[in-house]
């Protein structure tokens, strides 16, 4: 399994991030699994990642009534999902995510995606956030990715590269 750290992610960084997301093309669709505690960041990263695509970040709020929402930017599909209330298998697969998986140009992002780890599709990107232990007054945090597709870590890793030469 590949695996990176990054470590004291502030919302600056966190925005940054997801504009190298973004800007780093792919001919593939994308799903992050987020995980992490409440009010880690889970629903800024939907949020940092519809600024990027040029979607109004403040009209991207945390799906977890309605369970799925879809934006549409100029270049981009966006879906976002809360899988907290989720009551079931036979509900998560109610929702239709098997088309949001695999719609061209299509990001998903899912909230609380531990919670069906095993419905997730096998190229998903994980992504653990958790508010930095050291200094949590100070509003950073420690970001883990993980994935076992080639395809998608690659991307991955030059998105965090193209981050990192940018510092």
């Amino acid at each position: 399994m590949n695996l990176v750290t990054l470590d004291q992610v502030d919302l600056k960084t966190l925005a940054r991030l997801a504009d190298a997301f973004v800007r780093e093309p792919i001919a593939f669709p994308v799903c992050f699994a987020v995980t992490g505690t409440l009010g880690a960041g889970k629903t800024r990263w939907a949020q940092e990642l519809a600024r990027a695509m040029g979607l109004d970040a403040s009209e991207v709020t945390s799906p977890t009534f309605t369970l799925l929402r879809t934006y549409h930017a100029q270049h981009h599909t966006l879906h976002h999902v809360d899988a907290y209330r989720v009551g079931d298998e036979d509900e998560w697969w109610e929702l239709g995510l098997e088309e949001c998986y695999q719609e061209p140009n299509a990001w998903t992002v899912i909230e609380w995606a531990d919670r069906f780890a095993e419905a997730m599709p096998p190229d998903a990107i994980w992504m653990q956030i958790d508010i930095q232990a050291v200094s949590p007054d100070s509003g950073t945090r420690e970001i883990q990715f993980r994935c076992e597709d080639p395809e998608r870590w690659n991307w991955v890793e030059r998105v965090l590269q193209s981050l990192r030469s940018t510092e």
